[in-house]
């Protein structure tokens, strides 16, 4: 709101003194109203606006009714409530300076647009829209902020086609349109459900501002609405558009192909941006791959993912996870030396999977005692206490059976 009154500041110097001094012009004032007027105007510069009320309200009823003179000081008027932020009274007043018609046609196209923006900022929306496309029919070149102003108005009536059409005017003609006008017409779209339009919007969004989590966000969920073979071809549209140099781009790009459902893609993404020193090789960054190569089964590359992570981590977590993936893999002599770690780091609490996995890994390398061992240590687990038993049942009906 203090462009507005910045605007009409502008407006009431620019557009109604330059007919006051030019004699030559229909358009006067007598010497003592031109001089209440200059006084007032300093007041208001001096943000003794109580005072210039006082003295513009008194000069009101010393002008001729129907007069230029009236309408200049009820113009002024007007200027002095949109400073004080009493919108209501500031319309009130322009609208009466330009119901008399005695103010030069310039001034009056110009005093309907700034009306037109006091109405919409005093959420007298549709008020504001028919004087600003009243407004644009005389109108030659209007800047791009008038189709801002119109589509933000229509926004708030819930008229989203209306708010799309002007947006996209205003859009179209900047050499460099600003966000937040993409960020209006990405939420009429929403509100139409308009998805692939939203899209569109959002990709133009994330070219602006690759490391805004919400837009990532926002597409990702969009794109999971479309069918899969779409979504897999939009993405790849949108790669081409991205700065793949970028880290944080790079990981926003991995975390939506794992929310999508296309882990190989997160994990050829990250392994090519690791070896191209984009993203650094920490933790985390590795935990991500490994995790985008095992969601895509991909067990030898997250094997060699989570062997580079073990020396880093005391937890244990990641000789589990490193054990379980040469499980699946049916690699058991490589279990061994995972699964004992984790066992040996494991806090007591967090041991009933290692111990469960162990006795497993130990019965098919035919240690059938360290099998039996482990087994039993998985009983004091009340959640692997189940598997655990079958298993010690399975290697019971296997001892006779040996035996003879």
């Amino acid at each position: 709101m203090n462009k507005l009154k910045s605007s009409l500041f502008v407006f009431v110097i620019c557009t109604v003194w330059p007919f006051v001094v030019m004699a030559e012009q229909a358009y006067l004032l007598t010497e003592k109203t031109y001089k209440a007027l200059e006084a007032a105007q300093q007041q208001m510069a001096d943000e003794q606006y109580s005072q210039a009320e006082v003295a513009l309200i008194k000069l009101v009823s010393e002008t001729t009714d129907g007069s230029y003179e009236r309408a200049v000081v009820l113009q002024t008027l007007g200027y002095l409530y949109t400073e004080t932020g009493d919108y209501a009274r500031a319309t009130e007043r322009f609208r009466a300076a330009l119901a008399l018609n005695a103010l030069p046609e310039e001034v009056n196209h110009n005093l309907r647009y700034n009306l037109a923006q006091l109405l919409i900022a005093d959420g007298q929306f549709q008020q504001g829209i028919n004087l600003l496309e009243q407004w644009l029919q005389k109108e030659d070149g209007p800047e791009n902020r008038v189709y801002v102003l119109l589509a933000t108005a229509h926004y708030q009536l819930k008229q989203f086609t209306k708010t799309v059409e002007n947006i996209r005017i205003a859009i179209s003609r900047d050499n460099a349109p600003k966000e937040e006008w993409f960020r209006l017409q990405l939420a009429a779209h929403l509100e139409m459900q308009q998805y692939d339009s939203a899209i569109n919007v959002l990709e133009t969004l994330l070219i602006m501002k690759p490391k805004d989590k919400t837009y990532w966000q926002q597409l990702s969920s969009l794109y999971a609405r479309q069918e899969k073979q779409l979504t897999a071809l939009a993405v790849t549209a949108l790669v081409k558009r991205l700065d793949l140099g970028d880290a944080d781009t790079v990981m926003q790009l991995s975390n939506m192909y794992r929310y999508l459902r296309i882990p190989f893609k997160s994990g050829e993404l990250l392994q090519q941006s690791l070896d191209n020193k984009v993203i650094s090789g920490n933790f985390e960054n590795l935990e991500k791959l490994a995790d985008s190569w095992l969601s895509a089964r991909e067990g030898d590359r997250a094997a060699v993912v989570l062997e580079k992570m073990r020396g880093a981590d005391n937890s244990g977590e990641t000789d589990l996870k490193l054990a379980r993936v040469y499980v699946s893999e049916e690699r058991w002599q490589s279990a061994q030396e995972p699964i004992v770690a984790a066992i040996d780091k494991l806090s007591s609490e967090k041991q009933g999977d290692a111990y469960l996995l162990a006795g497993m890994i130990a019965y098919h390398l035919e240690d059938i005692e360290t099998a039996e061992q482990r087994l039993q240590q998985a009983l004091r687990f009340d959640k692997q206490r189940s598997q655990a038993a079958q298993w010690l049942r399975h290697l019971q009906q296997r001892q006779p059976e040996e035996d003879v």
